[in-house]
């Protein structure tokens, strides 16, 4: 598909330099804003011959915001029994020169069995952009090829309060010191209860000591996502003011998931790639709904005023 594009602009650019050659020399300039799915528009553009319009700007989206609960369990037993234990376990912790655990951060003084995690979508980008105008200055119906640039990582999912997990973080490590060492009075608790985090069908999803004992999945597109669309109106306006529509759509490749995960077999942490079909039935619906938007769509409106 990239191939298939770049061969489409440099077709196109090899027509607009021969038209330039021949005809004419670029001595136009006009001004966009505009607002649609790919954001706020800012950009500048020009007109080659009557044939071709070339646009270059960025897309400003602003950044969409979701809140929601994840429920968290241990492998057996329950949070609420754990919690009574934690006096206890944090004598042995600190026996033994472990980070205890800290429930003061919590109103209730319980180990939370949610946690408030938020979703963020941001796709701010950068355009390059070739209108053909078929029927040259006849008529404003124009193709357009071109590509847009931006970050790889769309969607970010993390919990909404720095350090929220870090005492759930601190059991953890018990636990996982307990299984690596001789240690029998913090074992003869933590094995009652195994590791604190949440299920999502294979996948067990925990805080990573790496990042304060954060929880941080987020979702990778192509940062090069070649663009196809058509519309009306001129890249620059025989008016001084004149309007642009345009429909399409990015081609971003399937969407990749990442959450944060502890491997059990190998003893660590990683941000893993999820697979939809092995994620639980909920989570599983979402991913795979996500994986199918390998297109972004894009409809735009854009106000274009005429400088040159």
């Amino acid at each position: 598909m990239r191939k298939f594009f770049t061969a489409c602009l440099m077709v196109a650019g090899m027509q607009m330099v021969s038209a330039q050659e021949a005809t004419w020399v670029p001595k136009n300039l006009a001004v966009g804003v505009g607002v649609g799915t790919t954001g706020i528009v800012i950009d500048a553009s020009t007109t080659i011959h009557n044939y071709f319009g070339v646009r270059f700007g960025v897309d400003i989206m602003p950044k969409i915001k979701v809140n929601k609960d994840i429920n968290l369990k241990t492998g057996s037993g329950s949070l609420s029994q754990l919690t009574n234990e934690v006096g206890m376990l944090n004598t042995y912790l600190s026996a033994a020169g472990l980070e205890t655990i800290d429930l003061s951060r919590y109103p209730d003084g319980n180990l939370p069995n949610k946690m408030d995690v938020q979703g963020k979508f941001s796709n701010t980008t950068w355009h390059f952009l070739i209108d053909i105008y078929p029927f040259g200055a006849a008529h404003s119906f124009h193709a357009t090829v071109g590509a847009y640039f931006g970050s790889s990582q769309v969607i970010d999912l993390y919990n909404r309060e720095d350090g929220f997990l870090q005492p759930i973080n601190a059991y953890n490590n018990a636990y996982l010191y307990a299984q690596n060492t001789a240690d029998a009075s913090i074992k003869s608790i933590v094995d009652r209860y195994d590791m604190i985090g949440a299920e999502m069908g294979d996948y067990f999803v925990t805080p990573n000591p790496a990042q304060n004992g954060n929880v941080n999945a987020y979702a990778k597109v192509n940062s090069f996502r070649p663009y196809l669309g058509i519309g009306f109106g001129r890249a620059v306006p025989k008016n001084r003011i004149g309007c642009q529509f345009d429909l399409g759509v990015q081609f971003w490749g399937k969407p990749d998931v990442f959450v944060p995960t502890y491997n059990k077999a190998t003893r660590t942490y990683q941000d893993e790639k999820i697979d939809a079909d092995n994620a639980g039935n909920d989570a599983g619906k979402v991913l795979k709904t996500i994986s199918k938007f390998s297109v972004y769509p894009v409809l735009n409106f854009r106000l274009v005023g005429r400088i040159l």
